[in-house]
């Protein structure tokens, strides 16, 4: 308990006491002193050691919680977990690695790229000759999203020359003649399957966000239709709203 002794909380300034003690705690987890599966101490440990309520305890447990450093276990307490993706895909129309490059090292692997046949997707992209492309994005070595992506061959066969594993799909895309201008995404909840479960490395029936997006062109011809699967424990998706 040395890491919470009696003058780490300063009760005469003007910063909350919880958010002395979230920002104590959060550097702990940045520096490496608590690691992922370390324990935190009981809410009524640090009542005692640090001489403030439990009420502002949990609190600053709860915040750290929210932005994903730790995760409260009925039978273990609270432990310390990797952060979560803040990822601001619903307001913004970037790259995955720009969403992404302050988070740590990014990287993906692709599980599929060929031409394909989909009677399923062809109602989207207006053709029945497609690229099909299976990526696995990570984050800090973690697999964070599990993404499908179908276009058209006759438009965007150029892709085969490329590398997505090294480059983003949406800037060859701009290279190719072909950028993405504007998308449309449908999300919901679901759970992880079988398959999905062992490439996101989580347990089967743990939620995940699916997102749709279909993307067009300058001319609004449809170049781009993906399938993300978000690992739920990871992703956290941001909407910044204006009241006009």
């Amino acid at each position: 308990m040395e890491l919470f002794s009696q003058n780490l909380i300063d009760k005469n300034s003007a910063i909350p006491l919880y958010f002395q003690l979230y920002s104590h705690i959060e550097k702990l987890i940045k520096d490496g002193v608590y690691k992922e599966g370390d324990k935190l101490p009981p809410e009524e440990e640090l009542v005692t050691s640090l001489g403030i309520s439990r009420p502002t305890i949990r609190q600053a447990y709860k915040e750290l919680a929210s932005k994903g450093y730790v995760k409260r276990q009925r039978s273990r307490g609270t432990i310390v977990t990797k952060p979560k993706v803040f990822n601001k895909f619903l307001t913004e129309l970037t790259t995955f690695h720009k969403e992404l490059e302050s988070e740590g090292t990014i990287r993906t692997k692709v599980l599929k790229f060929e031409k394909t046949l989909n009677p399923e997707v062809e109602q989207y992209l207006d053709t029945d000759s497609l690229i099909y492309l299976v990526r696995l994005r990570y984050s800090n070595d973690i697999p964070i999203v599990y993404l499908e992506t179908w276009l058209p061959y006759k438009i965007c066969q150029d892709l085969f020359h490329y590398d997505m594993e090294n480059e983003s799909l949406y800037e060859t895309l701009k290279t190719i003649g072909r950028p993405v201008q504007s998308v449309r995404r449908h999300l919901k909840a679901e759970k992880a399957t079988k398959e999905i479960a062992r490439y996101l490395e989580m347990e089967i029936n743990e939620p995940i966000m699916l997102s749709k997006t279909l993307g067009k062109d300058d001319f609004d011809i449809p170049v781009e239709y993906s399938v993300a699967r978000y690992n739920g424990a990871y992703a956290d998706f941001q909407i910044d709203l204006q009241l006009k």
